[in-house]
C-alpha cells in the first residue's frame, strides 16, 4: 500500500486524495480482543494525505469483510467492516515520537497503519446476533438451536440445594 507523495512532500498545505483496492492481506490473522479474525477478499481504502512542514497526516476510510467465530456459540460469522484511520507520518530523520509512523523518500507506505487501524477497531466480542444464548456448559449444545435438559439438572444438583430448603417455610 504505497503512495507516491512527490507532488506534496515539499509543499506545505498540499493535499493528495487517493483510492486503492488492496488484494487480500495474506498472513494477517489476529485476535481482536477475544475474537480470532480473518480478513477476507480485497480491502478498499479512500482517503487523503495532508502535508505540513514534512509531517504527513493520513485520514482514510477502510472497507472490507471479516470472518470470525461468535464469542458465545462459536458459529462462523462473515460480515462487512468499515474503519476510520487518522494517522501521522514523520520523516525518519525527525524526532522520535511514539505516536506517529515513519517514512523516508518519496513513497509513503501505509500498510502497517492500515493493518493497525483495522485490528484496533475490531470489537472485543463479536456475536452472531445480539441475543446469542451460547453453548451449554454441560453438554456443549448450541442453545440457539435447541434446549437441553443439562442446565435444569445441574441447578438441582448444586452443593447449596440443602440451604434452599431452609427458605421454603
Amino acid at each position: 500500500m504505497k503512495i507516491d507523495i512527490t507532488d506534496i512532500i515539499e509543499r506545505d498545505g498540499a493535499v493528495k486524495r487517493f483510492k486503492m483496492n488492496v488484494d487480500k492481506l495474506d498472513n494477517h490473522k489476529t485476535g481482536g480482543g477475544m475474537s480470532i479474525v480473518n480478513l477476507l477478499g480485497d480491502i478498499h481504502i479512500e482517503g487523503e494525505i495532508y502535508s505540513n512542514e514534512g509531517i504527513l497526516n493520513v485520514t482514510a476510510r477502510i472497507f472490507g469483510q471479516l470472518e470470525a467465530k461468535c464469542y458465545r456459540c462459536l458459529k462462523k460469522i462473515v460480515e462487512p467492516f468499515s474503519v476510520d484511520m487518522d494517522e501521522t507520518f514523520e520523516h525518519a530523520n525527525s524526532s522520535e515520537s511514539l505516536d506517529s509512523y515513519k517514512y523516508s523518500g518519496r513513497i509513503l507506505d501505509i500498510t502497517q497503519a492500515v493493518i493497525d487501524s483495522i485490528y484496533l477497531n475490531i470489537p472485543d466480542r463479536i456475536l452472531c446476533e445480539p441475543e446469542c444464548k451460547g453453548l451449554c456448559p454441560e453438554c456443549g449444545s448450541n442453545l440457539n438451536e435447541k434446549r437441553c435438559g443439562c442446565r435444569k439438572q445441574s441447578d438441582e444438583n448444586k452443593g447449596f440445594s440443602a440451604l434452599r430448603d431452609l427458605f421454603k417455610e
